[in-house]
């Protein structure tokens, strides 16, 4: 452990698997305070005594991504467990795969509601502790859809990850000035829960679009997301790191 986040503490929503839970484990173990939010309070509570083991200290909140005074509890938690957020990681997401025809507007809405709206909130809600902080860092978990066609899911999904691009560009332009930096990540495809529904014959056809022969992890998302929120960073702000294993370049 380097202690990179001594003295921060990051929220990290979507933390109960995949890329999130990564996230906050190695956060912990460089010294930050978490606050975790998901859907499962199960694997809240596990995720908790983790970091506990660890001697780190974190602070859960299970709810609804989607539902705006979720996003109004979680900002206070952490104001109210360890003085306010130095670092918001939005790792929390969801894809349809209903095509485009098929997609209904109610589909459409869930899907923006908490890929793009609840990181807009909670970004709104957060940047006022960084500000009283003298700064901080922002991490939004996007996606090389939002970069690239993907025909494998809901265009509501490409829509809302490429809505993070732009509004990680804008919101880095009007709070630098306050040393708030922003950034995104654009992971390819991901060994988590969700790829482990695939069937073998989708699983190759991936795997061999992949330049480095392989699926990345979360743990590979979350060293991103660590560089991004640690002062390795402090001169990026506005950008897109594209963590794909080759599949996508720009």
């Amino acid at each position: 452990m380097q202690n990179l986040l001594t003295g921060q503490t990051a929220i990290i929503t979507g933390a109960t698997s995949g890329i999130g839970r990564a996230t906050a484990r190695l956060f912990a173990q460089e010294g930050a305070h978490i606050v975790a939010c998901g859907r499962r309070a199960e694997a809240l509570a596990s995720l908790s005594e983790e970091i506990r083991a660890l001697g780190g200290a974190c602070a859960t909140l299970a709810g609804d991504g989607s539902d705006q005074d979720f996003a109004i509890r979680l900002a206070r938690l952490a104001e109210e467990e360890f003085g306010g957020a130095s670092i918001l990681v939005c790792s929390a997401g969801m894809a349809l795969r209903a095509p485009t025809l098929q997609m209904t507007r109610q589909e459409w809405d869930q899907v923006m509601a908490l890929n793009l709206t609840f990181p807009m909130v909670l970004s709104q809600l957060v940047i006022p502790q960084l500000q009283r902080r003298g700064g901080g860092k922002i991490v939004y978990i996007s996606s090389t859809a939002g970069r690239s066609v993907n025909m494998g899911a809901s265009p509501s999904y490409g829509a809302s990850k490429a809505g993070l691009l732009y509004l990680t560009r804008h919101l880095a332009t009007e709070f630098a000035g306050d040393h708030i930096y922003v950034n995104a990540i654009c992971p390819g495809p991901v060994d988590t829960e969700i790829t482990h529904t695939w069937t073998p014959e989708h699983r190759q056809k991936v795997l061999s679009s992949l330049p480095m022969g392989r699926m990345g992890t979360a743990e590979d998302i979350a060293a991103c997301a660590l560089f991004l929120a640690s002062s390795m960073s402090d001169y990026i702000t506005g950008e897109a790191i594209l963590a794909n294993g080759g599949r996508f370049m720009m």
